[in-house]
């Protein structure tokens, strides 16, 4: 065009592969999204990764936090760990109790190549074990209940040693209030058959009072003590 003095006219090549420019800017193509359900019912595929190590040690001197996500339901459950290689003990005892809920099959457990699934793929041999170096459905569920549990600890400044309770409870409230894609219904209902309440959650973090019971209390002492709603037990 004329543009710029001493550049050389090119003709133009269709088909032309210009390889340099392929090296410097190739990246890997998206996945096509998933459009449909995978799994036909809850407990069919588990999803499992680690979250951790906290930088503060939690009340119980807990590090780490192993999350399992219901591939159909997305229901999830969280345990609390002092090391990684405690993952093993907890998946052992609650596979049992999952197949006894659900009256069905437990087809495969998905996880990454950590070393603390070791031990599970070494001695869970009555499932079929599907390693990936990235489980978009943990990590996605991961980043959503530490940002859950980060505003709730921001939310009325709690100490930051209280980050399983807040953690615990953001799972609870998960399972309870956000819908399965593609489903309609809550992750509680799919896996329970029926719908969740939610009248009884208070903010985590707020100010409670708690009613002193001990008896032969003094005339003029104080009837209860400042507390903290660190969520509800389940």
């Amino acid at each position: 065009m004329g543009l710029i003095r001493g550049l050389p006219k090119l003709r133009a090549e269709k088909d032309l592969v210009c390889h340099p420019r392929r090296h410097g800017k190739m990246v890997a193509a998206s996945h096509i999204p998933v459009s449909r359900v995978m799994t036909s019912y809850p407990g069919e595929l588990l999803h499992m990764d680690t979250v951790g190590p906290a930088r503060v040690a939690s009340i119980g001197g807990k590090w780490y936090v192993l999350v399992v996500v219901d591939d159909f339901s997305r229901f999830s459950w969280v345990f609390f760990m002092e090391f990684k290689d405690e993952a093993f003990g907890f998946v052992r005892d609650a596979v049992p109790r999952l197949r006894n809920e659900s009256h069905k099959a437990m087809r495969a457990i998905r996880g990454d190549n950590g070393g603390e699934f070791e031990t599970l793929v070494l001695n869970t041999s009555f499932l079929l074990h599907i390693p990936l170096r990235e489980n978009g459905v943990v990590e996605r569920k991961n980043r959503t209940l530490v940002e859950m549990a980060r505003t709730m600890l921001d939310e009325h400044r709690t100490p930051r040693r209280f980050w399983a309770e807040a953690v615990n409870t953001a799972c609870y409230i998960a399972n309870r209030i956000f819908l399965r894609a593609f489903l309609g219904k809550t992750s509680y209902e799919l896996r329970f058959g029926r719908q969740p309440g939610v009248k009884h959650l208070r903010a985590f973090g707020c100010g409670r009072f708690v009613l002193k019971k001990a008896g032969h209390l003094d005339k003029f002492e104080s009837r209860c003590l400042d507390g903290i709603f660190l969520g509800v037990c389940f």
